[in-house]
């Protein structure tokens, strides 16, 4: 089975490697608890030292203060942070991860991406933690907000957890007289974008910026209470979703008709990086992920100039609330580790009150105080007084967790073969049919390869 595992592991990392110029249980050991009734058994009481393996610099996750007050709680347990890339590359990351666990490298701690997580956890990166689950008594359901079962067992915790909102200057929102909006659909932010745009040339400002990522082309979906990406529940395409042409539509309609965003061409062609474009004022609204809390008090590199205010996902026609997909980053433990139990301690101290150490992320556990993080993640921004605290309240308190399963493992190739049809239709040389048909095509296609 480590021979299995070994060569599966190099295999992804020479996949990876081969496609890494994109942007931003099976090995588990003899005292391994997959239940109740096999529960943990290696002492924890002598002095460990482990590894965390993350691709989150310690600028981002400050994890200089959150492994000091771990340490400050468990002294017999030492931490060290193992950077798995120096800029913070997830890609580049997983690349060295997988040859790490296919190595004799020490792994213990491991954090994984959004879509990098149900991969791994097939093929036994990961320790089942349902036994040390049981072991401390709680039940998942009741600490967590998002299902993390693979193969339905639980390989990991989810540590911080994105949503997506929309930022607004609010300086911009007052010299329209537009409020900040509390419950809009997409149609009132196409009409809020058209209101904001002014002037003309270099120095024009776009009513909205939206970006060439994969989830811009999904961004409607996303307002869904199920089913809200490219991909169903059951791993098919879910390409033919009628929300997702009308999304295409909309992203091309604000492009080449009303003016009232970037145009494609020029997002492509010059590279344009959607913090420039916010914060430099060449953009009104920016739909985001919540990330973006911290940075809207400005950065050494882009400080903020102007107050942002929030705004949920718009709504979609016809639904009463304003829902947003939950993207979780998941924290497990190295089935090869020799201390899972130590292992499982940071996992679970750091995935419930650990998280708010570092006030910069929001939380995946069900009994975290979102509004005294709120607090604490604006009082550590560079500028708090730039951050309009009663929207951003306002609309993490409104916005309801859409459902969202853990990814499939070809997530990520099923959602970049959308990329070039999506853009084929909004640069005009193919209609909406059409791009339709072939990315329901491409991602079947995917899916079929992968065996689902």
């Amino acid at each position: 089975m480590k021979k299995r595992l070994s060569m599966m592991l190099l295999g992804l990392a020479v996949f990876a490697s081969a496609c890494s110029g994109g942007n931003d249980g099976g090995s588990a050991s003899t005292n391994s608890p997959s239940n109740a009734t096999n529960a943990p058994k290696e002492p924890v009481a002598e002095q460990v030292t482990l590894k965390l393996s993350t691709w989150q610099t310690d600028g981002k996750a400050k994890w200089t203060e959150v492994i000091a007050a771990f340490e400050a709680k468990h002294p017999n347990i030492k931490v060290e942070l193992d950077l798995l890339n120096e800029k913070g590359d997830s890609i580049a990351s997983m690349q060295k991860l997988d040859l790490m666990a296919a190595s004799n490298d020490q792994l213990d701690i491991i954090e994984l991406p959004y879509t990098n997580y149900s991969q791994r956890a097939d093929i036994g990166l990961l320790e089942p933690l349902d036994g040390y689950i049981a072991k401390d008594g709680y039940k998942y359901e009741d600490e967590y907000l998002v299902d993390t079962k693979v193969n339905d067992k639980i390989y990991a915790l989810p540590s911080s957890m994105q949503r997506w909102f929309v930022l607004l200057n609010k300086e911009m929102l007052d010299e329209a007289g537009l409020p900040v909006p509390t419950d809009w659909t997409w149609n009132e932010f196409m009409e809020y974008a058209q209101k904001l745009t002014k002037g003309e040339g270099t120095t024009k400002r776009y009513g909205a910026y939206l970006h060439n990522w994969p989830d811009y082309f999904q961004l409607q979906m996303m307002s869904k209470p199920s089913e809200n990406t490219f991909l169903k529940a059951d791993g098919t395409s879910n390409a033919t979703d009628p929300v997702l042409k009308a999304n295409l539509e909309m992203m091309k309609k604000m492009m080449y008709e009303d003016k009232s965003a970037n145009m494609y061409e020029d997002i492509i062609s010059q590279k344009l990086a959607y913090r420039n474009q916010y914060f430099n004022g060449l953009a009104a609204m920016l739909p985001m992920g919540d990330w973006m809390v911290a940075e809207s008090g400005g950065t050494d590199a882009i400080p903020a100039n102007f107050v942002t205010a929030f705004a949920p996902l718009p709504k979609l026609e016809g639904e009463s609330k304003h829902y947003s997909p939950v993207q979780p980053t998941y924290m497990g433990v190295a089935a090869k580790s020799k201390n899972k139990e130590a292992a499982y301690t940071f996992v679970r101290w750091y995935t419930s009150e650990g998280l708010a150490v570092s006030g910069r992320v929001f939380s995946g556990w069900a009994k975290s105080d979102s509004s005294k993080l709120i607090d604490t993640i604006v009082a550590a921004a560079k500028d708090p007084s730039k951050i309009d605290v009663e929207s951003l309240k306002y609309t993490m308190s409104t916005t309801v967790p859409g459902n969202a399963p853990v990814p499939a493992k070809y997530a990520d190739e099923a959602k970049n073969t959308v990329i070039p049809e999506a853009e084929l239709y909004i640069l005009g040389k193919q209609d909406v049919d059409t791009t339709i048909a072939n990315i329901d095509k491409n991602i079947a296609e995917v899916v079929k390869n992968n065996g689902n």
